[in-house]
């Protein structure tokens, strides 16, 4: 009877990995929900000239990082599906959600200086392409 503990393997425990056909749909239910929050955001709460960051900006924040994190999934599920290496999803479990936060992260950045009018098109695109390198070499280290 414990003879069998000792011919245990570690690689045949079943992977927790979703396909990506789930993650569109989770993301698709989380930008909708996203998308709405900021709808009701931009129409009813008014913004506090006092502070910066008072309440009403950080929920805007937060739910434009996620609706354009969500919103972007299914893009880069696609995209991914297109052209990346067969079996990027079993080398690379984090990459559509990482592709996701990076554009929602780079959605908030920039409306946070558009916000402090501090934006125009040269950091626009300067900002653009160094989150396109930083993932160009997340996707090329293996």
């Amino acid at each position: 009877m414990y003879n069998n503990l000792n011919t245990f393997d570690l690689h045949n425990i079943p992977k927790l990995t979703m396909r990506p056909r789930w993650w569109v749909l989770i993301s698709i239910f989380v930008a909708i929900i996203s998308f709405s929050s900021l709808y009701y955001i931009v129409n009813h709460l008014w913004p506090n000239p006092d502070t910066i960051l008072a309440q009403p900006q950080l929920l805007l924040f937060t739910f434009l990082f996620l609706g354009l994190g969500a919103a972007t999934i299914p893009v880069t599920a696609y995209l991914n599906h297109r052209f990346a290496k067969p079996g990027w999803l079993e080398r690379d479990k984090t990459r559509l959600i990482r592709q996701g936060a990076w554009l929602g992260f780079l959605g908030i950045l920039l409306a946070y200086l558009q916000l402090i009018r501090a934006l125009n098109w040269t950091i626009a695109t300067v900002l653009a392409g160094v989150f396109i390198l930083i993932e160009t070499f997340f996707i090329t280290r293996g």
